[in-house]
């Protein structure tokens, strides 16, 4: 085998205020006046269960579809949520009605575990580069809580692998020390980044950039270590723009050439559910022509955890990132800058001293205050999703209040 492909697609929507409730963003897309933005919600809730419907189809049809995903823990929760409440069941896309999302997954994990790599992350979708290093814990922790409730210990004990939200790598010693101490203390053995994170990236050239992605690293910082693979650059495949069969294979035997004697891997990665491609064409135009026709015994496909404990087993080479951090559009410019932006992460660390000054803090104002750190309130940069964000923070004060009294 000269290379190994994994496609890895990750999920998230936020929570967003109707009336004086929390719902998600989906529920509001789909009940939306607006016929586009309907239509949308509905594609959307689809790509949620496409990865597991189109794992089943090919395992039945005997063929050993791979697949790595990761879901925000607000978002498992809204899904089952959803389900109970037998809103997805009226929910139809070309005929076929979505139906309970986390259910479905039960059932094909359940049937074909070794297809589905669940990768963990953080419970708010928070962007680690900009919230206190205190609630890195809390947010990776609350994933975990809510994973196992949905899908049981067993399963929990097979997520291994991290993804940060945005692929946001903090840019202090500090923060990436205690991020690593935290993953690895929760049970994490590697996790993945984006290539723009490595140290000398600007400088490297082409090949070197191929060499890096297509093998694990270690990275270690203040004492504490992880093991790390890389997502491939869109220039290299650009899995949201869209890819064919061909194209893919075609990458990883170009990949394959660059590698020693262990196999090359290649991992895409973007949104699942953003975009017409992501929305319409990845499973049925790429994903499903790649494992029925183009796995073979040069381009194999594995699980990353599979891939690491047969191929690297022992130590790996160390590799430096980045003193100023990255994300996986580079660097931090659409969380941090602009006087709102700013505004609102002063008011997320005065909101984080304060929760940490309670002896004890209620399951109900902890994860609200874990939500007050969606990335999404600050990352679109519009009123709406800034007006979200502030009312979250308004209700976790109101909250603290109450504990005060």
């Amino acid at each position: 085998m000269q290379a190994v492909f994994l496609p890895w697609l990750h999920m998230h929507q936020p929570l967003i205020w109707l009336d004086d409730k929390l719902v998600s963003n989906l529920e509001k897309m789909i009940l939306s006046s607006d016929s586009r933005e309907s239509w949308d919600g509905r594609l959307i809730a689809r790509a949620y269960k496409n990865p597991a419907k189109y794992v089943e189809m090919l395992k039945k049809s005997g063929y050993e579809p791979r697949i790595a995903l990761d879901f925000s823990g607000i978002l498992l929760e809204s899904l089952q949520e959803l389900e109970e409440r037998g809103f997805l069941d009226k929910v139809e896309v070309g005929g076929e009605k979505v139906g309970g999302v986390i259910a479905y997954y039960k059932k094909v994990l359940k049937r074909y575990p070794e297809c589905i790599e669940f990768a963990g992350t953080a419970y708010a979708h928070s962007y680690f580069p900009v919230i206190p290093k205190e609630d890195y814990a809390l947010q990776v922790e609350e994933w975990r809580n809510v994973f196992s409730c949905l899908f049981g210990e067993n399963a929990l004990k097979r997520v291994k692998g991290f993804w940060l939200p945005e692929m946001g790598v903090p840019k202090h010693e500090e923060n990436l020390k205690e991020l690593i101490r935290v993953l690895r203390e929760q049970g994490y053995e590697w996790c993945i980044l984006p290539l723009q994170a490595v140290e000398g990236y600007e400088r490297m050239s082409y090949t070197q950039r191929i060499e890096t992605i297509i093998k694990p690293w270690r990275v270690s910082c203040g004492g504490e270590e992880i093991k790390v693979v890389f997502r491939a650059p869109t220039y290299f495949l650009d899995q949201q723009a869209g890819m064919s069969a061909e194209e893919v294979y075609s990458k990883c035997l170009e990949a394959g050439k660059l590698a020693d004697e262990r196999p090359a891997l290649v991992i895409t990665a973007s949104d699942g559910e953003n975009g017409n491609v992501m929305m319409n064409e990845f499973f049925p135009q790429f994903y499903k022509k790649f494992f029925e026709e183009k796995v073979d015994e040069k381009i194999g496909s594995m699980l990353i955890s599979e891939f690491l404990e047969k191929f690297y087993p022992e130590e790996l080479e160390e590799i430096k990132l980045k003193s100023l951090g990255a994300s996986w559009i580079d660097g931090h410019t659409l969380w941090v800058e602009g006087s709102r932006r700013e505004r609102m992460i002063k008011r997320l660390y005065e909101l984080s001293e304060k929760f940490h000054s309670f002896h004890a803090v209620d399951e109900k104002t902890k994860k609200l205050f874990l939500i007050a750190e969606t990335s999404c309130y600050n990352y679109w940069g519009t009123d709406f999703w800034f007006n979200q964000g502030e009312r979250t923070i308004q209700a976790v004060l109101e909250r603290f209040k109450k504990l005060g009294e």
